[in-house]
């Protein structure tokens, strides 16, 4: 699948993973993400949202990064969709960050 953003939603977020971990976790394979947004739940994992420099470095990530376990857990990305992508999907889930509607499928 090819997304024309550069955004991925990463699930299985655990308590301790925190935004320092995950930027070197991706530096160690030479990608940089631009931001990072984690969003822990009360729950024991939480999710968050990466946004690269383009979207090759995100497609990277997704395609070598994916189903990938670290540390005993096993890293989980999908695409994020921006609202105005949203009429084009068919399941979708809204999340709400800082502001910002994404939507995944």
């Amino acid at each position: 699948m090819t997304s024309p953003n550069s955004t991925l939603w990463m699930g299985n977020i655990e308590k301790w993973m925190n935004h320092v971990y995950l930027y070197n976790l991706l530096k160690s394979a030479n990608i940089y993400p631009n931001k990072i947004i984690i969003k822990n739940y009360k729950s024991k994992r939480g999710c968050a949202f990466l946004e690269f420099f383009s979207p090759e470095m995100a497609k990277s990530v997704l395609t070598e990064h994916n189903n990938k376990i670290v540390n005993g857990v096993k890293l989980q990305f999908n695409w994020v969709h921006s609202l105005e992508q949203r009429s084009n999907l068919s399941k979708i889930t809204k999340f709400t960050v800082r502001k910002f509607f994404y939507f995944f499928k």
